[in-house]
């Protein structure tokens, strides 16, 4: 057996505690990462079955479960919102310095809101929804992407 000098093993115990804290990191890490929502999901499939002037208050509650938020319109009758919004933390996020380059949050939003005529059915809705990747501090949208064409106006024809 080689005996080992105070030095060396000095080295060697400084080695095994960096590990020892890169593997609490990454644990850490791994537990951190996930999910985060607010609102109630709600099937958005379910949005062709919306009749206008046919659907009702109860109809809509049975389908989308209860709304976020309700009020009232300009035209005297209910309006009815449903949010929700989603929020993914990518895993590399929490590994230093690759969390820089690879980190970030994948998120996922929708709303519908319904106006209601002052008889209960439905008068009118609108439906926003998107998903965005958020990388290193920017926001990655492929609606918005810069890698895609130039829309032809007339004055650039």
């Amino acid at each position: 057996m080689i005996p080992i000098t105070y030095v060396e093993e000095a080295e060697i115990n400084h080695y095994l505690f960096t590990m020892k804290n890169l593997l609490c990191l990454l644990a850490t890490g791994a537990l951190l990462c996930g999910c985060a929502s607010t609102g109630t999901n709600f099937d958005s499939r379910k949005i062709a079955d919306i009749k206008k002037g046919e659907t009702t208050q109860p109809e809509l509650v049975q389908m989308f479960g209860q709304p976020s938020q309700r009020g009232v319109n300009s035209e005297g009758g209910a309006t009815m919102i449903w949010i929700y919004s989603e929020a993914t933390i990518k895993g590399a996020t929490f590994v230093p310095i690759v969390g820089l380059f690879a980190g970030g949050a994948d998120t996922k939003n929708k709303m519908l809101t319904v106006r209601l005529s002052q008889s209960g059915k439905v008068a009118g809705f609108d439906y926003t929804g998107g998903a965005m990747d958020v990388s290193n501090g920017t926001q990655n949208d492929p609606e918005n992407s810069t890698n895609r064409p130039a829309l032809k106006t007339p004055r650039s024809q």
